[in-house]
């Protein structure tokens, strides 16, 4: 009975002390790093298909499919119409997706950083890819089936500015 209870005490010591563990505090500039040699691992893995993919000088990575039409780029105080697809870096299966005949509104304002930076490089009609580091995109945030620390793949399509 006294082995029973020495081992609940010890037990419930460990738990107490494993309870007492901080989360340390999100290093954005520390990720973006990591971020970026994961990024480019995957760029060396898909050889010359990489050759179009251009890094932003704030880490996002991108491919801009169509330019678009006219010269009106979005601004971070506009609304976007947009439909686009969503993935996880090298993963095959999409965690979002909004097709054309459902496209939606995004206050660019409260869009995350990647979005902005990249919606804002081309125009109506316009069609981009951008690999999201996860600086620019949920940081470390858990939830909706998206691990933290992931690293974003959207392509999205601007049908519009508002």
């Amino acid at each position: 009975m006294l082995k029973n209870k020495i081992l609940l005490l010890l037990f419930l010591g460990c738990a107490f002390f494993a309870a007492c563990e901080q989360t340390p505090p999100y290093d954005g500039v520390k990720q973006l790093e990591l971020d970026a040699l994961t990024i480019k691992k995957y760029k060396d893995s898909i050889g010359a298909a990489a050759d179009s993919i251009i890094v932003d000088p704030s880490g996002l990575n991108y491919q801009i499919i169509t330019k678009g039409q006219g010269t009106v780029f979005p601004k971070d105080t506009d609304q976007v119409v947009v439909y686009y697809e969503g993935r996880i870096l090298r993963s095959a299966s999409t965690f979002e997706s909004v097709p054309e005949t459902d496209s939606v509104v995004v206050d660019l304002n409260k869009a995350m950083p990647g979005w902005k930076i990249g919606l804002g490089k081309i125009t109506k009609g316009g069609r981009i890819r951008m690999i999201i580091p996860s600086a620019l995109g949920y940081e470390n945030f858990t939830g909706s089936g998206i691990p933290p620390f992931s690293i974003l793949d959207y392509t999205v399509t601007l049908k519009n500015i508002k």
